[in-house]
C-alpha cells in the first residue's frame, strides 16, 4: 500500500470567521463540491460559535448537560463522534483528487503525519504533546473505530490523535471521495482562547507551517518523511517532536 503523493504545489491558508455549525458544515461542503477543480492544497481555519457536530454515521446521544437544542447541531460530512464547540479552533483540510498519485494509499499514515506537523504548532506556543499509539483509526471499520459512532470526540481518543497531560487536544476524521480528501478536525488547548489561537496559528502558517505542512504532504524517495513519531512502547503513544 502506498502513500500519497502531491506536488510541490504550495497550499492555500483560507481563514473564516466565527459562525453556527451548519454555515460552517456548509462552507466544507460547498469547498467539497469544487475539490477536483482546486489547483492545491487548501487550510480553512475557523470557529464555531456554540453547537455541535457530529459524525456522519454517529448513532449516539447527545449529553443533556450539554444543553444543546436540535437546532445547534450540524452532521459532519467526515467520520468521528460528537463535538461541543465554542473552545476550540478548527481546521479542514481539502486535498485535490488529482493531486493524488494513483493506487491504493495508506490514509491512517496521512492523518497520524498531518496532526505531527500541527504538533510543531503546538510546541511553538509551549505546548508539548504526545501522539495517541493505539485505539481504532481514523478511517477503518474495526470495532475501536465503530465505537465513534456513539462517543463524544474529545473523551475517546484514536490513534494519531494529540495528547496533553493524558486530556485529548486535537483529534479529526477523513472523508475519502472521488473528488479528493476531505480532514476536518478540532484543536482544544487549556489555557488558549480560541481567538488567540487562531492569531497565533496564522503566524505559525506563515512562517513555517505552509512549508511543514507541504513537507509532511510529501513522498521523497519513496518513503513519507514523518515530523513526529509513535512510540510502541507506550501506551500514549511517543512524543510529537520537530
Amino acid at each position: 500500500m502506498g502513500s500519497p503523493t502531491f506536488p510541490s504545489t504550495p497550499g492555500v491558508l483560507l481563514v473564516n470567521g466565527p459562525a453556527s455549525p451548519k454555515t460552517q458544515m456548509d462552507r466544507d461542503l460547498e469547498i467539497g463540491r469544487l475539490l477536483n477543480g482546486l489547483p492545491s492544497v487548501l487550510l480553512r481555519l475557523y470557529r464555531i460559535v456554540d453547537g455541535v457536530t457530529v459524525g456522519r454515521t454517529w448513532q449516539g446521544k447527545i449529553p443533556d448537560e450539554w444543553k444543546v437544542p436540535e437546532t445547534k447541531v450540524a452532521m459532519r460530512p467526515t467520520g468521528g463522534g460528537a463535538v461541543r464547540h465554542g473552545q476550540d479552533l478548527c481546521l479542514s483540510l481539502f486535498i485535490p483528487r488529482p493531486l493524488l498519485s494513483p493506487g491504493p494509499h495508506d490514509w491512517p499514515t496521512l492523518y497520524e503525519s498531518f496532526h505531527s506537523v500541527l504538533g510543531r504548532f503546538l510546541l511553538m506556543i509551549g505546548r508539548e504533546s504526545i501522539m495517541q499509539a493505539h485505539c481504532g483509526d481514523p478511517c477503518s471499520n474495526s470495532p475501536a473505530s465503530r465505537r465513534g459512532h456513539e462517543s463524544l470526540c474529545f473523551m475517546d481518543p484514536v490513534r494519531g490523535d494529540l495528547m496533553i497531560g493524558g486530556a485529548k487536544v486535537l483529534g479529526g476524521a477523513l472523508s475519502i471521495g472521488r473528488s479528493g480528501i476531505l480532514y476536518q478536525g478540532s484543536m482544544q488547548i487549556p489555557g488558549f482562547d480560541p481567538s488567540v489561537l487562531s492569531g497565533l496559528f496564522e503566524e505559525w502558517y506563515r512562517s513555517e507551517g505552509r512549508e511543514k505542512i507541504d513537507e509532511v504532504l510529501l513522498v521523497k524517495g519513496g518513503k513519507r518523511e514523518f515530523t513526529g513519531t509513535i512510540s510502541p512502547d507506550r501506551a500514549d503513544g511517543g512524543p510529537v517532536t520537530p
